[in-house]
């Protein structure tokens, strides 16, 4: 059974092909298109496909349209209409006014149409709950048969946070919290209120870690009431689907404008705004457990990207074991919902599809047609993990280009950016210098699953520490040794690293450990204020137009002339001063 499943109702558009219960290849469209997030959340453009990542995932396979049995898409247009209610603070013709919700049913009944032409053939489709897409995400690929889900979100149809039960194949709702009560919208809300986008919830993470979340406290419970598992957001402050921060204002102080100084006063905001979160998501977690009470929870939507909660689920919560995917957030639901109309049809691969791998990989030939640009010379070592362990270790900046491409928002070490962590300098050149953002945004090590526990405090194990999704503690003593990835409280965002998930990834990590006695390098991903690369093409342009000092591509090097050791890169700025949260972790 071959089953395309699609992600393209808000953001984060993409497609994935599953066989027979096997995830065979999924991509979201933003790595083709370079255009980030695919598309903007508009009322009008849910039947706008992800065609680039659909093509992949049918070439990739070797599939033809026709082939296909069944279409997934990761949203149900009736139990929306059912559900919907007008919100009366909203703009006339878009999000939560009967104008704009019209707009919307129109544009989803688009869909049929949209898919016809771009596959030219007229294949059945299914419309899968939005939340039931996410749950399926983690659920089909990483749980046992008997698991407990929650999904946390913006919004599905209704919903912002769903709790299912799992058993033998089967997803069922136990519990749901509706619109406006949303902790992804809370995120979006105040991301635009510190003066980022209603997409830098990472930036807002990074920046909470040097804030006091006692500052502000009292104003946060004007408009998020916590009470056990229930939570209430007032829109009388809040107001999701308008500009507007008045309310917001006369309790928290002027909101900041792009560009203007980050202030003491805007960490603590952030920094109330993730201990809200985490409190919100404890109380939920311990909830689930009590009317599913199991080993396993997986954790899907938006708000699983968020690395400091996802800790404190795992160590305070009672689940034994939390399992997360690569891509928790609305690309997932791809995968989602397409394992979940196999599994409808009786052919699930249990727990098939673990690998984040599942994107574009290229030939040699190709690799060597994309550098035939560049204009120092190419090499290819005999050695080459010595060579790029020899550049870590000589203060280079490396792009690492291998294999497939990962699924989902974070570099796992085949599109990234290596460096050593030792160097205290490290983080300010590449913030400043290569990628060009805000130098409050924290870099993850990349650690040898053999002394990841030596170096942090890894804790109850779970397989998502491989996607990067735990801020984790580092061990006392240690963070100075590492500085570049030490985050201002004392954790550091872990990728844990085994040599049968990514054997090259592990041995060029053994050849730094071996040099330097640190079992780690600096990760980050392979791009500049753009989606990550996707494309030989993508590689070699950004290794140009960067500082980058080294690329490696498949098997073959390049070293940019006369730029190691920051000697292209000039004097690195000082940082604005903001003091680093002294609270405990948990």
């Amino acid at each position: 059974m071959i089953v395309l499943g699609l992600n393209s109702v808000f953001h984060e558009s993409s497609a994935a092909l599953v066989v027979d219960g096997h995830v065979v290849s999924a991509a979201e469209e933003e790595r083709f298109t370079r255009r980030k997030h695919a598309k903007a959340a508009a009322v009008d453009n849910a039947h706008v496909l992800p065609e680039e990542s659909i093509r992949f995932c049918l070439a990739e396979a070797c599939v033809k349209a026709a082939d296909i049995d069944r279409i997934s898409y990761s949203y149900d247009p009736g139990l929306r209409s059912e559900k919907f209610l007008v919100d009366t603070m909203s703009v006339p013709g878009d999000w939560g006014s009967q104008d704009g919700e019209n707009i919307f049913l129109e544009s989803l009944s688009k869909v049929p149409d949209a898919l016809c032409e771009a596959l030219g053939a007229d294949i059945p489709i299914t419309y899968v709950r939005h939340h039931l897409a996410h749950a399926a995400s983690v659920y089909y690929t990483s749980c046992p048969r008997d698991a407990a889900l929650l999904v946390a979100d913006g919004i599905g149809e209704n919903a912002a946070t769903v709790l299912f039960s799992g058993a033998d194949g089967r997803l069922e709702v136990l519990e749901e919290i509706e619109y406006p009560h949303s902790l992804g919208f809370l995120w979006e809300k105040l991301s635009t209120f510190l003066g980022f986008t209603e997409y830098d919830a990472c930036k807002v993470m990074g920046l909470a870690g040097y804030g006091d979340a006692s500052e502000y406290a009292r104003a946060f419970s004007e408009f998020v009431q916590v009470d056990g598992p229930r939570y209430t957001m007032d829109l009388d402050v809040l107001r999701f689907r308008l500009p507007d921060t008045e309310p917001l204002a006369r309790l928290l102080g002027a909101p900041r404008r792009t560009g203007e100084p980050i202030e003491q006063r805007h960490a603590d905001i952030a920094a109330t705004l993730q201990d809200t979160t985490n409190k919100i998501m404890l109380n939920l977690v311990r909830h689930t457990y009590e009317l599913r009470p199991v080993k396993d929870l997986g954790l899907a939507g938006g708000v699983g990207l968020n690395c400091t909660t996802n800790y404190l689920l795992k160590e305070l919560g009672p689940f034994e074991r939390i399992h997360i995917p690569s891509a928790p957030h609305d690309g997932g639901t791809a995968i989602g919902g397409a394992l979940w109309v196999t599994s409808c049809a009786g052919m699930t691969d249990w727990r098939a599809q673990r690998s984040p791998y599942t994107g574009p990989r290229f030939s040699d030939e190709e690799m060597c047609s994309a550098l035939s640009v560049v204009p120092w010379s190419v090499e290819t070592p005999g050695d080459l993990y010595e060579q790029v362990a020899g550049l870590l270790c000589a203060d280079a900046i490396v792009g690492w280009f291998q294999g497939r491409m990962e699924y989902g928002p974070r570099a796992l070490g085949n599109r990234s950016l290596l460096a050593d962590p030792r160097n205290p300098a490290m983080r300010e050149i590449l913030n400043q210098k290569i990628k060009h953002r805000e130098h409050f945004r924290p870099f993850a090590p990349s650690v040898l699953a053999e002394y990841a526990d030596e170096w942090f405090d890894i804790g109850r194990p779970s397989s998502a520490l491989e996607a990067m999704l735990f801020a984790t503690p580092i061990r006392p003593g240690l963070a100075g040794r590492i500085p570049a990835v030490a985050h201002a409280d004392g954790t550091a965002r872990v990728q844990i690293v085994r040599a049968e998930a990514n054997p090259r990834f592990h041995e060029l990590i053994t050849r730094f450990y071996r040099r330097t006695g640190v079992p780690m390098v600096l990760n980050t991903s392979f791009n500049d204020s753009e989606p990550i690369v996707c494309t030989p093409e993508d590689a070699v342009r950004t290794f140009l137009s960067t500082r980058i000092d080294a690329l490696v591509l498949g098997d073959r090097l390049v070293r940019r002339t006369g730029a190691l050791a920051g000697e292209l890169r000039g004097p690195v700025a000082a940082e604005p001063e903001l003091v680093p949260s002294s609270a405990a972790r948990l």
